[in-house]
This record gives C-alpha cells, sequence and structure tokens, in this order.
C-alpha cells in the first residue's frame, strides 16, 4: 500500500503543475489521457487495486459477502470498459485518490500533531476533487483543454 500512497499523493499536486505549464504540453497531457490504451489501462489498474481491496475485507467490512461484491464490482468495471469510450482516465484517477485518502486517513487515525492534521486537511481536499471529479469526469478534460487554449 506504500506505493499507492506514493501515487495517491502525486495526483493532486500533478493537476496543479499541469495548469501551470506551458500550453503545448498540458494539450499533449490531455490528449495522452484520451488515448484509448492508457484510458483503460489506467482505468484497469484502478479497478485491479480496488477489487484487491475487497478481497482483502474483514469479517466487520461486509468480509462475509466479500466474493458477492468482488463479482458484483468486476460486473460493473467490464461493464464501464465496454461501454464507456471515455473519461476512464479521470475515473480511474478518482478512484486512485479515493483509495490513497483512505490509507492516508486510516494512517493518522489517533495522531493529532499539526503535521498530521495538515495531512488529514490535504486528503480531505483531495476527496472534494476527487467527488466533484467523480460526478463530472468531463471538467478534468475540459480543465486541462482550456488552459491548452490560452
Amino acid at each position: 500500500m506504500i506505493i499507492l500512497l506514493i501515487l495517491g499523493s502525486l495526483v493532486p499536486p500533478l493537476l496543479l503543475v499541469l495548469s501551470l505549464w506551458s500550453p503545448f504540453r498540458r494539450g499533449t497531457i490531455a490528449r495522452f489521457l484520451r488515448m484509448s490504451l492508457v484510458d483503460r489501462g489506467l482505468f484497469l489498474i484502478a479497478v485491479a487495486i480496488f477489487l484487491g481491496k475487497i478481497l482483502h475485507l474483514g469479517r466487520a467490512d461486509f468480509g462475509d459477502c466479500r466474493l458477492l461484491l468482488f463479482c458484483a464490482f468486476a460486473l460493473l468495471a467490464i461493464a464501464a470498459l465496454r461501454s464507456s469510450y471515455g473519461f476512464l482516465s479521470s475515473r480511474a484517477l478518482v478512484i486512485l485518490q479515493l483509495l490513497w485518502a483512505n490509507e492516508l486517513l486510516k494512517a493518522g487515525m489517533g495522531h493529532y500533531g499539526p503535521l498530521w492534521l495538515v495531512a488529514k486537511l490535504y486528503a480531505y481536499c483531495c476527496v472534494l476533487l476527487a467527488s466533484y471529479l467523480a460526478v463530472y469526469p468531463y471538467r478534468l478534460r475540459d480543465w486541462l483543454c482550456r488552459r491548452a487554449r490560452r
């Protein structure tokens, strides 16, 4: 899970850096995220991590139903791959961001030092951003393309 913590902490600063970069590079990144192979690959990685977390659920966290949950979410992921032609990469970034925030908040449970409070605040801000992008996945593309046109 340390890889998940490292990758998840890089997504929001990466989006901030992309907004401050030159227009050509932002347009290139936007086109890169829209490529079918990258789109589906990033989504498969996020779904694999999520399904792995489902397989390791404890008994108190619906552990008795984990096979049913695994099958249901795997079928949903397959349906999303088959029927969705775009925005899978932004949804994958949302999934990874929420999984990262979960791990960070679990690691900081019971710690109330100033650094942990800043880390928790950062995690909650990332959850808000991920929730917004989950509802409006096209906003990430629009944001990158609009910044590229400037």
